[in-house]
């Protein structure tokens, strides 16, 4: 009986090693790389900053592009939504000051300001 019960010990030790380095080490391996440039890929047509009606639809396209980018559109916890929301905030900043258009910028200011 004591086999046993050290046996269940040491398998009990063993998993609990293996889950603990797991949870330290798989959100350090999961960070961007901070001092990378920033890089986001994103298909459109010069016209699509023209007017202030092709620069909305341009950013529904782009917002949803984010989105997809940051693992936003599904079920998570709320430090996840946290995390998302953080990173589709600064990607939708960081790629319209990219595009250098005023039209955009002012489209993408009149969504944010409600």
């Amino acid at each position: 009986m004591k086999t046993t019960s050290s046996t269940s010990l040491i398998a009990c030790a063993v998993i609990s090693g293996a889950f603990t380095v797991g949870f330290i080490s798989g959100p350090a391996l999961a960070q961007p790389d901070r001092d990378a440039p920033f890089e986001f890929q994103f298909n459109y047509s010069p016209n699509e900053l023209t007017s202030a009606s092709d620069a909305q639809s341009l950013l529904v396209r782009l917002e949803q592009d984010v989105t997809r980018y940051c693992g936003g559109g599904r079920k998570m916890s709320l430090d996840e939504r946290r995390f998302v929301d953080t990173c589709i905030d600064k990607t939708m900043k960081d790629s319209v000051a990219r595009f250098a258009s005023s039209t955009l910028a002012q489209a993408f200011q009149s969504r944010a300001d409600g």
